[in-house]
């Protein structure tokens, strides 16, 4: 258990002359701030959003030093003007009373809700004496690190390599960590979909129209709008996506595999896959026949819900539409133990269907060193790395991330696992924890068990927090340094590279109201004070920026001016004709990548061990037996429950950081539970009923919402409500927490947290 901070103690430790405030005040908040001063006068600024993790450009318009419009921003073609309604919400929460805008130290027992306001300097002195004493009495490995990703995780394992700690955490573990690791083994790099120009998209729950990026978004809007496209769902749930699709098929959760490998087993059976792709691109397609000689369209109807003749049509339909076909492996789906097969199945499907690098399929990323070496010439600026002398340190995690032979080998050491940290802190295996420092990630909201998440927490003798709002997480801390908000912040320059190379940079608004801090400034001052930034090149943003535009004032010009920008280098995809012929056209050096056929074909390239798109991989296998290529899963998701409970974004709010903000929570404060009517007449409850939901995980409270968009044996909710932070006023103690009903249970392979779960419904 942690020690307690008095008034004394921290007198001794900072000399500071600061108030107390109980659970009564406005502890740290712009509320309780006498006479904030907005100075400047009107301005338009183009920068990027951070309102989800998306980061669309925007622009924002200034009026007397603050901020009154938030749009789209016009340099941006993908973008123009549009927003959504959180990144419309951004000044709601800049100005938000209930905004941390004063550094605070505990000085009662751990959430017992007393603090001490400080200055940034003392809060920095503070956490740097504490790391210091951590370090030398148990070690920097004793002390992990948690960030979202973007510039918080950068900046933060930066400093933690530095620091000498290999306990690196992202939000990774707890979201998309299925698809970062399932393509690595498949292709060997990340894909981007072509949805405007897709004849056929087959979306497995990835509802693009609720979990919004607005780019992406729109393209996916035009294509469910056009009469050339065919856009099919599955979905336990009627989505919005669902909703504008040409066809809604309620799967059961956990089971897409079962689908996915049907298709696989029709195509192969009736020879319509792209035989000519698969033989001179991929390995393993004996293995994948041999996987899949009885997954017929009738045996997953018994698994899946969905009728034979359904998968039977959709199939030949997708063969019949190939290349043009985008076969969707989504963000965060219905996930269940088989989702690293379920997405790796995807994967291999699209393979099949011989859509990479043609219109309307999948295509791989064209930065800047690319394009450069296709046109034998520099057309594009790159960017560097300032930090590359920080290396992520190679030492023993507390969830053996990258060590062979365990669980965790495949997930990168960047991002860890997230559902193993209570383990480790409560047990001392393979080392004690001693400290958690977080910026902008609040675990007992977004990782599963935040019950027992909690009661690990409580015993750690530091805990530091860096964020917006007083979250749950903060009012478990012992400092917590308030963020200044991506408009009051400058930061670096961010690769948006798609079919050709694209840059976009966070320009500062507005300044930051009382001082407060970018992680940037936090994690290189703690540097300093710890004496370990000997390998740090930079001091500021502005060194920062300039290092990672090597010198390119120009570049930079253009980046503070618009925000975005993009160098009218044509689109490229390799097997393309018409595409390489224009860009060859632009280049004419080009000509010397282009092979006999007029293709670029070569230029592609796999980074696996065979050099080919792996349907089978032996590197899994070796650490998996029986996971090298897609194979039938666990599908059984309730185990023994009558019901599964699951969750979802929605278009209004970003997890769980965006509940509280002033215009966000007017449009939606609360996340009842959907249930299917032949489900309430069963239970004997109606639309508005108090009802609790039941794991073997735990119980949590909820409000009934009857509708037949939800399968019978399915509930649904959105992610992020239930909160249970007092100074959070407007979210507190409203809507349902599916955290606390989450287990801490892995999928194997890529150890993403399984966040369907069997429930059962109790009458309040």
């Amino acid at each position: 258990m942690s020690s307690t901070f008095n008034r004394r103690d921290f007198l001794k430790a900072t000399s500071a002359t600061a108030a107390i405030a109980g659970t009564s005040c406005m502890a740290g908040k712009l509320g309780s701030l006498d006479n904030p001063v907005f100075s400047g006068g009107n301005k338009t600024v183009n920068s990027y959003c951070e309102m989800c993790s998306s980061r669309c450009q925007i622009t924002a318009k200034v009026e007397n030093g603050k901020i009154k419009f938030i749009q789209g921003n016009k340099h941006s073609k993908g973008m123009k003007t549009s927003v959504c309604a959180r990144g419309a919400a951004g000044h709601s929460q800049l100005y938000d009373k209930e905004r941390l805008v004063k550094p605070l130290i505990r000085v009662g027992q751990r959430g017992e809700n007393k603090w001490m306001e400080v200055t940034n300097e003392e809060a920095l002195e503070f956490i740097a004496k504490k790391l210091a004493k951590i370090k030398e009495e148990y070690g920097a490995k004793s002390v992990i690190f948690s960030a979202k990703t973007g510039d918080h995780h950068h900046n933060m394992a930066t400093f933690a390599s530095a620091y000498g700690s290999p306990n690196i955490f992202s939000h990774v573990s707890s979201c998309p960590v299925s698809y970062k690791i399932a393509f690595p083994h498949t292709y060997g790099t990340g894909l981007k979909r072509d949805f405007s120009n897709a004849d056929y998209i087959l979306n497995f729950g990835h509802n693009l129209f609720e979990g919004i990026d607005v780019s992406k978004k729109k393209k996916l809007a035009n294509a469910a709008n056009s009469d050339k496209t065919k856009l099919v769902v599955l979905d336990p749930r009627f989505s919005i996506v669902a909703a504008k699709a040409d066809e809604w098929h309620a799967v059961k959760p956990g089971t897409d595999l079962a689908f996915v490998l049907s298709l696989i087993h029709v195509w192969l059976r009736d020879g319509t896959y792209d035989k000519e792709f698969v033989d001179k691109y991929t390995i393993g397609i004996e293995k994948i026949i041999e996987n899949t000689k009885d997954t017929t369209p009738i045996w997953q109807e018994k698994i899946t819900g969905i009728k034979s003749e359904v998968a039977e049509r959709v199939a030949k339909e997708i063969a019949a539409a190939a290349p043009r076909v985008i076969i969707d492996w989504g963000h965060k789906t219905t996930t269940g133990p088989s989702e690293y097969q379920r997405t790796r199945a995807i994967l291999v499907a699209n393979a099949l269907m011989g859509n990479l690098e043609k219109e309307g399929g999948l295509y791989m990323t064209k930065k800047a060193k690319t394009v450069n070496k296709l046109a034998k010439v520099d057309i594009a600026p790159t960017i560097g790395n300032p930090d590359k002398a920080i290396k992520i340190l190679k030492e023993l995690r507390i969830d053996k991330a990258g060590e062979k032979g365990e669980e965790n080998v495949f997930v990168s050491r960047k991002h860890g696992v997230l559902m193993d940290i209570p383990n480790a802190i409560m047990t001392g295996i393979p080392y004690e924890v001693k400290a958690w420092v977080l910026t902008r990630h609040n675990p007992l909201i977004t990782v599963a068990d935040s019950t027992k998440m909690k009661r690990a927490m409580e015993k750690l003798d530091l805990i530091v927090v860096n964020d917006v709002y007083m979250s749950e997480t903060a009012m478990l801390a012992d400092v917590v340094i308030p963020e200044a908000t991506y408009l009051e912040r400058d930061e670096g320059i961010m690769d948006k590279s798609s079919k050709a190379p694209a840059y976009q940079m966070r320009n500062k608004i507005v300044d930051p109201i009382n001082n407060t801090l970018s992680t940037a400034e936090i994690f290189r001052s703690l540097a300093n004070k710890l004496n370990v930034d000997g390998s740090y090149k930079w001091d500021n943003m502005t060194q920062y920026r300039v290092q990672q535009a090597k010198g390119n004032t120009q570049l930079l010009e253009k980046l503070v001016k618009d925000g975005y920008v993009s160098f009218g280098i044509p689109s490229l995809l390799y097997r393309e004709k018409a595409y390489v012929d224009k860009f060859v056209n632009k280049y004419p050096k080009a000509v010397e990548n282009v092979d006999e056929d007029g293709l670029m074909t070569s230029m592609m390239k796999f980074k696996t061990p065979s050099g080919k798109i792996e349907l089978f991989s032996e590197k899994v296998e070796k650490e998996f037996p029986g996971y090298g290529a897609p194979a039938i899963d666990d599908f059984d998701v309730a185990k023994g429950f009558p019901y599964i409970i699951t969750s979802g974004k929605t278009a209004i709010h970003t997890n769980g950081h965006t509940q509280n903000i002033p215009y966000l929570n007017s449009l939606m404060s609360d996340n009842p539970v959907w249930i299917n009517p032949v489900t309430a007449k069963k239970e004997g409850i109606k639309t508005g009923d108090k009802i609790f939901i039941e794991s073997y995980v735990g119980k949590e409270k909820a409000t009934a919402f009857i509708t037949e968009g939800i399968r019978p044996d399915t509930l649904f909710v959105y992610m992020g409500f239930g909160r249970e932070s007092e100074k959070l006023t407007r979210a507190n103690g409203i809507g349902t927490s599916q955290g606390k009903l989450l287990s801490l249970q892995k999928g194997p392979v890529c150890s993403t947290m399984i966040t369907n779960i069997g429930a059962r419904i109790i009458k309040a």
